[in-house]
C-alpha cells in the first residue's frame, strides 16, 4: 500500500466537512482542531482530532452520532478515514480557564482532561469555530507547559508508574502475561513523566517510541531511554523477532506507516518504524479487541522477573 500523493488536500476537505457538519450540531459552540492537524504538523496517517464546545452533556451524543456518520460515509467512499471528537462543555472550559493554570493543573489527573489537554497544545479553531473556541484554543496552548501543569502531569506519571509496576511485581509468579502488560503500562508512565520533565511532548501514537528515542538522545539520555523501551517489548530488535508472527493486516499498516513517514521526510528506518506500529498496536489491542492478542505481542515477557529488577532501577535514576 502506498499513501496518496493527495493526502493533505484529503485531509483538509474532511476536516472542513468534519467542522461544518459537527459545528452544525445544536448546542455546539464551538470547534477547536487539535492533534497533528491543529498544530500544523500532518502526516498521511493524521487522525482528525476535534474539541466540541457544547451547550451541556446532552449535546454529545447528538455529536457522536454525526460524527459515526462521517466515518461511515468516508469509509464507503474509498478512503476511511478517523475522526475522534471530545465534548467538552462550554461551562467545564471556562471553569478550568478561570483558575489559569492551576485550573487546568488540578485536572491532570482525569484522563479525558490530561489527554486533550495535551492534544490541545498548538491548536487552532475550526473556520468560523467561533470567538470562545479561539479563546480556549490559545489558552490551552499558553498554558499547556506551565511550570504548575508540568509539575501535575509529572506527579501523575510518576505515581502511575510506581503503583502499576508494583502490582505488575506481585503477579509475576501467579498471572505472568498480566503483569507483562502491567509493566509495559508503567513503562509508559514513566516515559511520559521524563518527557514532562525535558519540556516536551510525544505526539502520534504509531510513532512515539522512535520520537521518544529521539527526544531523549537530545536530553543526553539515551541508554535510560534505551532500557525502557525494551522493558515496554519495544525495542526494535525484539520487535524484528516478533515481526514473522503479525498478522496480515498488521503487516500492512506497518508497510504503510514507512512510506507515509518518508514521504513527509521522518528520520525512521523500517526496523523503528515496524518496532512502532507493534508497540501501539499491543496497547490497541489489549483495549478494544483482546481477541486478537498473540505470539506477535510478546506477552508474557520471558525475561519478566529481570524486566521488573530493571525497572525498579530506573524508577530510583534520575535522568
Amino acid at each position: 500500500m502506498t499513501p496518496t500523493p493527495r493526502w493533505r488536500e484529503l485531509l483538509e476537505d474532511r476536516l472542513a466537512e468534519a467542522a461544518g457538519v459537527l459545528g452544525a450540531v445544536p448546542g455546539v459552540h464551538g470547534i477547536v482542531v487539535v492533534g497533528s492537524l491543529g498544530r500544523g504538523e500532518p502526516w498521511p496517517l493524521s487522525d482528525i482530532d476535534l474539541l466540541a464546545c457544547t451547550a451541556g452533556p446532552q449535546v454529545a451524543g447528538r455529536v457522536e452520532r454525526r460524527r459515526c456518520g462521517l466515518v461511515d460515509w468516508w469509509a464507503a467512499s474509498g478512503h476511511a478515514q478517523t475522526l475522534d471528537v471530545v465534548p467538552f462543555t462550554v461551562a467545564e472550559l471556562r471553569a478550568a480557564a478561570g483558575r489559569g493554570p492551576q485550573g487546568m493543573a488540578e485536572r491532570m489527573t482525569d484522563a479525558r482532561w490530561a489527554h486533550t489537554m495535551d492534544k490541545a497544545y498548538g491548536g487552532h479553531p475550526a473556520a468560523a469555530g467561533g470567538r470562545f473556541a479561539a479563546q480556549f484554543a490559545d489558552w490551552a496552548t499558553r498554558t499547556r507547559f506551565h511550570p504548575a501543569v508540568v509539575a501535575a502531569r509529572r506527579r501523575h506519571w510518576r505515581r502511575a508508574a510506581e503503583r502499576t509496576s508494583a502490582l505488575a511485581a506481585s503477579l509475576c509468579a501467579a498471572d505472568p502475561a498480566r503483569a507483562t502488560r502491567l509493566l509495559r503500562e508503567a513503562a509508559r508512565a514513566l516515559r511520559l513523566c521524563w518527557v514532562e520533565q525535558w519540556g516536551e511532548r510525544l505526539g502520534s501514537v504509531g510513532r512515539e517510541w522512535t520520537r521518544f528515542e529521539r527526544i531523549a538522545a537530545r536530553h543526553g539520555a539515551r541508554e535510560p531511554a534505551a532500557v525502557l523501551a525494551a522493558l515496554a517489548g519495544a525495542c526494535p530488535e525484539a520487535a524484528a523477532r516478533r515481526l514473522p508472527a503479525a498478522p496480515a493486516w498488521l503487516r500492512e499498516r506497518i508497510d504503510l506507516a514507512y512510506r507515509a513517514r518518508r514521504l513527509v521526510g521522518e528520520d525512521v528506518t523500517a526496523e523503528e518504524n515496524a518496532r512502532d506500529q507493534l508497540a501501539a498496536f499491543t496497547v490497541h489491542v489489549l483495549c478494544r479487541r483482546p481477541d486478537l492478542e498473540g505470539p506477535w505481542t510478546g506477552t508474557p515477557d520471558p525475561a519478566l522477573g529481570r524486566h521488573l529488577a530493571a525497572f525498579r532501577r530506573l524508577l530510583a535514576r534520575r535522568v
